[in-house]
């Protein structure tokens, strides 16, 4: 599958979910179907599918350039494979873990992706360094991890995040806050936190795959 497919299919995933947002955030509110606590949770729920996406982007993108790239590993020494899908067959057995399904490589770090790159592909790959979108990518990955994991360092990032700029939290802001309640009533470049997340991602998309 050309990257550009690729793109096209996480970018249809991006339309449905902000497609879906809008359906929700039209049932809220009193005598609706959906109170305030209720379109929070599933706020988190569908930014966390925009992520979960994105990374199997960065990850099918790779393995696509992995098998076509002739400068890169895979097929800098390989003039014929047997079959037509074997160098994309072994660009995922290199990307991914040895034991996968069962534990799996993270890619979630943009950073590590690059790394990646650098290690497997030619010289000129498209994973460039910093993304333009990379600082907001950072902010929501924080969300993310907010959501996700829970954890005491997760927690205290996302504090640190809403505490800064843009966002610029007053401590009766931060009183009950959850991520949910983040995403969907509190604004980024003049639209909901959650509408703004999925746009950063759709650009970020389109700079890796234009």
């Amino acid at each position: 599958m050309a990257a550009a497919e690729l793109r096209n299919g996480y970018l249809q995933t991006l339309a449905h979910i902000e497609s879906a947002y809008t359906k929700l955030i039209a049932l809220v509110g009193p005598g609706r179907p959906f109170a305030f606590p209720d379109v929070h949770k599933l706020s988190e729920g569908l930014f966390l599918g925009a992520w979960t996406y994105w990374e199997g982007f960065l990850c099918d993108v790779m393995v696509e350039d992995l098998g076509t790239d002739t400068d890169g590993i895979l097929r800098s020494d390989v003039a014929r494979f047997r079959t037509r899908n074997a160098p994309f067959r072994l660009a995922d057995f290199i990307l991914t873990h040895p034991d996968h399904p069962e534990k799996f490589v993270d890619w979630s770090d943009y950073s590590l992706v690059v790394k990646r790159a650098n290690e497997f592909l030619g010289a000129n790959h498209r994973f460039v360094n910093p993304l333009p979108q990379g600082q907001d990518i950072l902010k929501v990955k924080r969300v993310r991890n907010a959501i996700a994991h829970r954890s005491d360092k997760a927690w205290e990032s996302f504090t640190s995040l809403v505490n800064a700029p843009p966002f610029n939290f007053t401590p009766g802001q931060r009183r009950g806050l959850t991520p949910g309640r983040f995403l969907y009533a509190h604004q980024w470049n003049g639209t909901s936190v959650m509408q703004n997340s999925v746009a950063v991602l759709r650009a970020a998309a389109n700079v890796l795959v234009p």
